[in-house]
C-alpha cells in the first residue's frame, strides 16, 4: 500500500490538531516533509488520523527544522 501512494506521488500527513467552529470541524495536518495541511469536515464527523495529499514533497535541504 505505501508502495503504491509513493509511486502515485501521494504525501502523507498525520492529524495534529482539530477544533469545531460552528457547523464545521477543522483539522490540522503535518505531512511528511514539514509542511502543513488544513481540511474541513462538519462537526458530526471526525478528521481522519492521516491525509493523503497528491503533490510533490518539499526538497529536504529546503524543510524546516521545527515545523510548528
Amino acid at each position: 500500500m505505501i508502495i503504491e501512494l509513493a509511486m502515485a506521488g501521494m504525501l502523507s500527513c498525520s492529524l495534529r490538531d482539530q477544533e469545531i467552529v460552528h457547523e464545521d470541524r477543522n483539522c490540522y495536518y503535518v505531512c511528511q516533509d514539514g509542511t502543513k495541511d488544513f481540511a474541513s469536515t462538519l462537526k458530526q464527523y471526525q478528521c481522519p488520523y492521516r491525509l493523503y495529499v497528491d503533490r510533490e514533497p518539499v526538497p529536504f535541504h529546503q524543510r524546516l527544522k521545527n515545523p510548528k
